[in-house]
């Protein structure tokens, strides 16, 4: 900001001067008070700004920490956060690797962690330190954000001390160029710097509503995993000691609206011998309605495979030939190093564009 009140202090006259100019020349009053007022409002909102971001800083600082793994010829080393006075931390997969311990700095002082869980998938690990009465943050919801909500992230960016990076949130993506996440992220328009990754995305209460991930643009921008989904495989790792992904077996692709309705999601393939396979459900069906999800692009199908629940039913809509037809089946476990086709295995002849292949990197296929 220090440029753009530079700008302003440029413009502003100095106080003595200021009556004899007005008095001169009173048709020019008109446009330089208003040039006054508004340089004094952006000086109280930027004021404002930043003593909201401090707050929230202040706050939320005590919980944040450094995470290291590896040994000394490799080691990885990223940030964490406390979710509770035991010693649970989160912070990002990409952080442990496949390390089975690590190590957590707190006030200066490195003691270890196990691994309670690490899930390349969602991004997102779970350490435990044997230390209580840790400062925590409250897992919040993200569900009513908004493009343009002001955020924070917190981190050590290139292993200095923890600061703090406001941003807005520009948009809710699946998709960067030709990669996919595994579910919606939050992203948000700041920089992420090396070191950083693993932390905290918080709301303006000092709340999480995200963990920073790994960005896919270089770290020109912040993408977070939205705090459902991290909830969903916290989960998982209490319960079953690991991430369990949904599967049903069925490949689907982008296709044009021809409609006009929004639908834009096409059954491609449903794989032999998977609960979908067995349901009746068929190549060519657009899909409506996921459980309660309304479909109508890639991203609503990757999020309702997301927080599908291993052992329970999926409910799916789709229509075929002007007809609604509702199929249930069971939902399994993700098959390990499942391979999916790049190109569709079947293409729309009445379409004159060329499907766009939702499950392209093989987690994103429901």
């Amino acid at each position: 900001m220090r440029p753009m009140t530079q700008m302003w202090r440029s413009r502003v006259v100095h106080q003595r001067a200021l009556p004899l100019l007005l008095a001169a020349i009173p048709v020019a009053s008109s446009l330089i008070a208003p040039v006054l007022v508004h340089a004094v409002d952006i000086a109280t909102s930027t004021s404002v700004a930043g003593e909201e971001v401090s707050s929230v800083f202040d706050k939320a600082k005590p919980a944040v920490i450094k995470v290291r793994s590896g040994d000394q010829s490799f080691v990885l080393a990223g940030t964490g956060f406390f979710i509770d006075g035991h010693g649970t931390v989160l912070t990002s997969s990409t952080v442990v690797g496949t390390n089975a311990t690590a190590k957590v700095e707190i006030n200066g002082v490195q003691m270890d962690a196990k691994v309670l869980g690490s899930d390349a998938r969602s991004g997102l690990a779970m350490l435990k330190v044997a230390y209580d009465g840790t400062s925590f943050l409250t897992l919040s919801h993200s569900t009513d954000l908004r493009t343009g909500y002001g955020v924070v992230a917190i981190g050590y960016p290139l292993d200095l001390p923890a600061s703090p990076s406001q941003g807005l949130i520009s948009g809710f993506d699946v998709r960067y160029m030709n990669q996919f996440f595994s579910t919606t992220h939050i992203h948000v328009s700041a920089p992420l710097t090396p070191g950083e990754v693993g932390g905290p995305l918080l709301n303006m209460r000092g709340e999480v509503i995200g963990l920073v991930v790994p960005s896919p643009d270089d770290g020109r921008s912040i993408y977070a995993l939205p705090v459902e989904a991290v909830q969903k495989i916290i989960t998982d790792f209490n319960q079953y000691g690991r991430a369990k992904h949904g599967w049903v077996g069925v490949n689907v692709v982008e296709v044009p609206d021809t409609d006009h309705d929004g639908r834009t999601v096409r059954v491609v393939q449903v794989e032999h011998g998977t609960p979908a396979s067995k349901s009746g459900l068929q190549a060519g069906d657009i899909v409506m309605r996921i459980d309660s999800r309304e479909i109508y692009r890639p991203s609503d199908v990757l999020d309702a495979s997301f927080f599908s629940r291993v052992g329970g039913n999926l409910n799916v809509v789709v229509r075929r030939d002007a007809k609604l037809l509702n199929y249930t089946f069971a939902v399994i476990e993700r098959p390990q190093n499942h391979f999916v086709p790049t190109q569709p295995v079947a293409h729309d002849p009445d379409s004159q564009t060329q499907p766009v292949v939702v499950n392209r990197a093989i987690p994103n296929s429901p």
